[in-house]
C-alpha cells in the first residue's frame, strides 16, 4: 500500500545512489517509513540517513540531502513524482510531505479490496511456515470454560483470523483430553456418578452446579439403563460427551469456532502413541535402562543416579534436548504417561498431518512445559522452528477500581458465559438475550484483547458495561454506525451510495480527510506486524485510532453538501473506505459491526 510504494521509492532512491558512486554498496539498510511525530512536519518520516551513516562513513545530513534531492528528481508524466516537498530534519531525517492526490488517489484501491483490505500485504507465505496448526484453549472436559480461559480464547482466535489475512492456510484446533486413562477425567466420572446415585463424594471429587447438571443429563438420557450397575467408564464416556458439548456452545457463543477437535483418546485406538514410542526408542531419544542422568544445573553438568523406584520402563531422554530432567513415557505398570499422548500428538501434526509450523497458547501456569515440549519436537527429529509454545498471562477482574474474585455467590466457578451474560444484561438490560450476548461478546473479546497476551492485564468490569463514550469498544463500533447512519442519509437526498461514482476523489484535499485516508490504508501494516510478533493488541488500538480519526474528520467535513454534489460523492467514498477498514478490523477481532446503536453519534475526543 502506500508506505511499501513509499518504501520502495526510497530502496531505489538508494541504488540510484550507489549506482553513481554517491554512496557505498555498503550503505545499504533496512528503511523504515513511519509517522512524523507532528503532522504539520509532512505526513510520513523516513530515518535511513542516521541507520546508514556508520557503514557509509558519510554524516547522516549529507546522506538526507543526496536522497531528497534524488526522490524530488525529474520524473517523467507516466511515473509523477507523489511528493509535494522533502525536508531534511535534524540530523538527517526525511520529513516526507505528499500530493493530495497520490493519497486520495487510494480511495478507489480500498473500495477495490473491499473486506480483503487486511489481505493487501499478502506474500506467498515461506515453503517452511506455509501451513499452521493453533492450538488453544484445549481445557480438560470436565468443566465449563471459564473467565480465565476467555483470554486464550480470545488471542489465540484473533491470532488465526491475522494468521489466515497474512496468506496462511491455519487450522485452529482444540485437544480433546479424553483419554481413558486420565486419573482427572476418572475423578470427575466419579463425581458425576456419586451426584447420580447421591452417594459420598470421592476425595478431592469435582464440586459444583455444574457436575450435578451433568449428573442430571445422564440420568435424564439414559434412564432405560441400570446407572447402578454402569462401571466408571461408563460414565465418564457421557460425562465427557455432555462437557465437550456444552464448551462447544460456551466458545460458540464467544464467537470461537474451532476447525478441528481432536481427541487424545483417537492416538490410542489407532496405535500412533506405540509407534511414536517406538519411533523415539529406534532413534536413541528413549531407551527402557536405569541409567545415570545427565543434566545442567546452574551451568555445570551433574550426573544423577536414578532410584529403583523412578525406573520405568521407558524413559525420554529430555535431557539431551535442553529440558531439566527426563521424562518417564511409561511407566512400571505398562501405562503411558501424560507426556506419551505429547508425543504421538507432536507427531500427529507435524509428521502425519505434515503441518510446516505448531503452535500451542498456555496461560501462565505452563512456562515449564516450554523446554519439555521443544525436547519432544528435536526428540522426533523435528527443526526446532517448527514448533513454538506462545503464553498469555493472567487477567485481574476489577469492579469499583478492586481486584473481583470471579466466583459466584456459591462457590462455583465463574463461566465465560457468565461473563458475556453480566456484561450484556448491564449494558443492554431492554435488549433481548440474543443481542445482549452479542454486545457481551464483543465487549469481552475486545477488552481482553486490548492488551499483550505477554503483560497482565486488567479487566475493568464497570467500564465494559458503560454505554458510552468511555468504552473503547462502543466508542469504535459507534464509528462504524454512524457512517452507515450518514451514507443511508445520503441515498435519501438522491445520491449514489451503492457504487460511488468514481473520479472525484481528487477533491479531497483536507488534512482530516487525507488523514482519515492514510489511517485505513495501515490496516494491511499492522495485519503483517501481528503475524509476525503475534502482537494482536494492536487492533483494538487500531481500531480506536480509525474511529477517532473519522469522527475528527466528520467533525470538520460536512458529508451531504447538495450544492457539491461532486464533493459528496468523494466523501461518501471517503465513508464507504472508512466502513471498510472498521468492518475489516472488527472482523479480525471476532467482534460486529452494528449498523445502527443506540446513540450514533459519540462524543468528538
Amino acid at each position: 500500500m502506500l508506505r511499501d510504494t513509499l518504501k520502495e521509492l526510497v530502496e531505489s532512491a538508494v541504488d540510484s545512489l550507489i549506482a553513481t558512486g554517491k554512496l557505498p554498496e555498503a550503505a545499504r539498510a533496512s528503511i523504515e517509513i513511519s509517522d512524523t511525530k507532528n503532522p504539520d512536519h509532512g505526513d510520513y518520516a523516513c530515518n535511513f540517513a542516521l541507520v546508514a551513516t556508520k557503514k557509509a562513513g558519510i554524516p547522516p545530513r549529507q546522506i538526507g540531502e543526496m536522497l531528497a534531492a534524488c526522490l524530488l528528481g525529474p520524473s517523467s508524466t507516466d511515473t509523477p513524482t507523489l511528493f509535494q516537498s522533502i525536508d531534511v530534519a535534524g540530523p538527517g531525517f526525511l520529513n516526507l510531505r505528499l500530493k493530495p492526490e497520490a493519497i486520495s488517489a487510494y480511495i478507489d484501491t480500498i473500495l477495490k479490496l473491499g473486506i480483503s483490505l487486511p489481505n493487501a500485504k499478502r506474500q506467498t507465505p515461506n515453503a517452511d511456515s506455509a501451513r499452521l496448526n493453533v492450538e488453544f484453549v484445549s481445557v480438560n472436559p470436565n468443566g465449563p470454560i471459564t473467565v480465565g480461559s476467555g483470554r486464550g480464547a480470545a488471542f489465540g482466535d484473533a491470532l488465526v483470523r491475522v494468521f489466515r489475512a497474512a496468506g496462511y492456510d491455519v487450522d485452529s484446533e482444540y485437544y480433546i483430553n479424553d483419554g481413558v486413562n486420565s486419573q482427572q477425567m476418572m475423578l470427575f466420572a466419579e463425581s458425576v456418578r456419586s451426584y447420580a446415585l447421591d452417594q459420598p463424594q470421592p476425595e478431592n471429587g469435582y464440586k459444583g452446579e455444574y457436575v450435578k447438571a451433568v449428573a442430571v443429563d445422564i440420568a435424564a438420557a439414559h434412564g432405560s439403563e441400570d446407572p447402578n450397575s454402569q462401571p466408571v467408564s461408563w460414565w465418564q464416556a457421557r460425562s465427557q460427551e455432555l462437557m465437550i458439548e456444552r464448551q462447544r456452545d460456551d466458545l460458540a457463543t464467544f464467537g470461537v469456532a474451532f476447525k478441528t477437535w481432536f481427541s487424545e483418546q483417537s492416538m490410542h485406538d489407532s496405535g500412533l502413541v506405540e509407534t511414536s514410542l517406538e519411533k523415539l526408542k529406534a532413534n536413541g531419544s528413549a531407551d527402557d535402562e536405569c541409567y545415570r542422568a545427565e543434566i545442567m544445573r546452574e551451568g555445570k553438568e551433574e550426573r544423577l543416579e536414578r532410584k529403583p523406584e523412578e525406573c520405568g520402563p521407558l524413559w525420554l531422554r529430555a535431557t539431551k534436548f535442553g529440558d531439566d530432567k527426563d521424562r518417564v513415557l511409561l511407566r512400571s505398570n505398562g501405562r503411558p504417561a501424560y507426556i506419551a499422548g505429547d508425543v504421538a500428538y507432536m507427531e500427529s501434526k507435524l509428521g502425519q498431518r505434515g503441518f510446516d509450523k505448531a503452535f500451542i497458547i498456555l496461560g501462565p501456569d505452563h512456562h515449564g512445559y516450554i523446554p519439555r515440549m521443544n525436547a519432544v519436537c528435536k526428540a522426533l527429529g523435528y527443526p526446532a522452528e517448527r514448533f513454538e509454545i506462545i503464553i498469555f498471562q493472567i487477567v485481574r477482574f476489577l469492579k469499583d477500581g478492586k481486584p473481583a474474585p470471579m466466583r459466584k455467590r456459591d462457590g462455583n466457578i465463574y463461566e465465560l458465559r457468565d461473563l458475556i451474560d453480566e456484561i450484556g444484561m448491564n449494558a443492554a438490560p431492554s435488549a433481548d438475550k440474543e443481542e445482549q450476548q452479542r454486545i457481551g461478546k464483543d465487549v469481552a473479546r475486545f477488552f481482553y484483547l486490548m492488551r499483550s497476551h505477554e503483560t497482565h492485564m486488567d479487566f475493568d468490569i464497570d467500564l465494559a458495561t458503560k454505554q458510552s463514550d468511555e468504552n473503547p469498544v462502543f466508542y469504535a463500533q459507534y464509528a462504524h454506525a454512524r457512517i452507515c447512519s450518514v451514507i443511508a442519509k445520503a441515498a435519501e437526498s438522491g445520491f449514489q451510495t451503492q457504487h460511488p461514482t468514481p473520479n472525484t476523489q481528487h477533491l479531497l484535499k483536507n488534512p482530516k480527510e487525507l488523514a482519515l485516508i492514510k489511517k485505513i490504508l495501515d490496516l494491511p501494516e499492522e495485519v503483517a506486524r501481528c503475524a509476525r510478533d503475534y502482537g494482536v493488541h494492536r487492533l483494538t488500538t487500531y481500531a480506536v485510532e480509525l474511529a477517532r480519526t473519522y469522527h475528527h474528520f466528520y467533525d470538520v467535513c460536512r458529508v451531504i453538501q447538495p450544492d457539491e454534489p461532486e464533493l459528496t460523492q468523494a466523501r461518501i467514498a471517503l465513508c464507504h473506505a472508512a466502513a471498510i477498514g472498521l468492518k475489516a478490523t472488527f472482523e479480525l477481532l471476532g467482534i460486529s459491526a452494528p449498523e445502527r446503536m443506540d446513540r450514533e453519534t459519540p462524543l468528538p475526543a
